[in-house]
């Protein structure tokens, strides 16, 4: 039953946000009394955690690979995968500012994990400077800070679409990799942009 009321909550959410479904909607699609939706998950607030510790789980191969030669395909095959997270739990990224003022004990974790991927980010930047597909860094180029960038696009590119939804205006109706990779693409050496090259020559973006 925990499983049933979790995959539900989520579409609803996904539906109506999260700040637009109380747990007797929920209880109501289920035809379920709130107390027995109580009996497995007392609050709203915990039935939030238990999906964000789902979402947390998913990422964790989002890491660098031992003993082996990456490519730039690695970064592309993170960001797809987390792309595609965002879609199934689309509420979360599109409600994210309201989650952290609302849920504090979740805005913790949340935050927590993503100073993990900074530093994981950071050393999948310096492995590729170490290999001469990426320029080294100098007064001009702060990769941190790209880092950031790159998280930005990436966390935010679910609700921006909402923001910027006018037909005639094409440069968001895109995946999110490709607008990841014009961040990307301006520090590749010309090693790293051959490797892209052959890349894009195997492996096409995908489509919206």
């Amino acid at each position: 039953m925990k499983e049933k009321i979790k995959k539900t909550a989520i579409s609803i959410f996904n539906t109506n946000g999260i700040a637009n479904v109380s747990m007797k909607q929920v209880a109501d699609i289920l035809k379920i009394s709130a107390g027995n939706l109580r009996y497995h998950y007392k609050t709203k607030e915990t039935l939030l955690a238990v999906i964000y510790s789902d979402m947390y789980a998913e990422t964790l191969d989002y890491i660098l690979p031992e003993n082996t030669y990456i490519t730039l395909f690695h970064f592309e095959e993170m960001m797809l995968k987390f792309d595609d997270l965002q879609q199934r739990y689309c509420f979360f990224f599109n409600d994210i500012v309201h989650i952290i003022k609302t849920y504090p004990e979740i805005a913790k974790q949340y935050e927590k994990s993503n100073i993990v991927r900074f530093k994981d980010a950071r050393k999948l930047i310096d492995y590729y400077i170490e290999t001469e597909r990426i320029v080294p860094e100098n007064d001009f180029i702060n990769y941190n800070k790209t880092i950031y960038n790159i998280w930005m696009t990436s966390t935010f590119w679910q609700s921006q679409k909402l923001a910027i939804n006018t037909a005639s205006y094409t440069v968001n109706k895109c995946r999110s990799i490709e607008m990841l990779w014009s961040i990307l693409l301006p520090y590749l050496t010309t090693k790293g942009l051959e490797e892209y090259k052959q890349l894009r020559k195997f492996v096409k973006l995908p489509a919206n």
